[in-house]
């Protein structure tokens, strides 16, 4: 099927599944399955005035939820900046291909609208980056580009932050 053929709703629907993305032993990229599901799932159960989130007869760990949080909102940073990049870069693109190019390419599904070919060199190495990000995670880029880890010698003082 033409993908450029389907409507705006289809095609941010089809968006945000890329953007989720594989499971996590599968070579798909994006967020991930489970990763997602975490983040519903610890929004549902602090809705329900819970503080921990339990599923499958089963406790999911604080670290890995903030660590499902820190996924998620850097693989939102990314996918945000490079969308306004490519809009600046690639003006004669609708923003609708574009989201849906930077989708496809975060999660690694060979989906396209067709203007891959007609991007400029630097509208091609983003989605190149896109590519090699969603391919390897977020955790794993994270890795990949963080310090070496400095144990702290002292501990301050435990806050509570008024959130919201």
């Amino acid at each position: 099927m033409d993908v450029s053929e389907f409507s705006n709703p289809t095609l941010l629907f089809m968006s945000g599944l890329m953007f989720i993305g594989a499971s996590p032993s599968s070579v798909g990229g994006g967020i991930r399955t489970t990763t997602f599901a975490i983040m519903m799932l610890s929004i549902f159960f602090y809705a329900k005035g819970k503080d921990t989130v339990k599923v499958f007869g089963r406790e999911v760990h604080p670290s890995d939820i903030h660590g499902s949080f820190i996924v998620i909102t850097t693989a939102a940073f990314i996918c945000a900046s490079s969308i306004i990049l490519m809009t600046m870069l690639e003006p004669s693109f609708s923003i609708m291909e574009i989201v849906f190019e930077v989708s496809s390419a975060f999660g690694t599904t060979g989906l396209s609208m067709g203007i891959t070919p007609e991007l400029s060199t630097a509208g091609k190495f983003i989605i190149l980056a896109l590519m090699f990000i969603g391919r390897i995670g977020i955790f794993s880029f994270l890795f990949l580009i963080r310090g070496k880890t400095v144990k702290d010698n002292f501990k301050y003082p435990k806050e509570k932050v008024i959130i919201g």
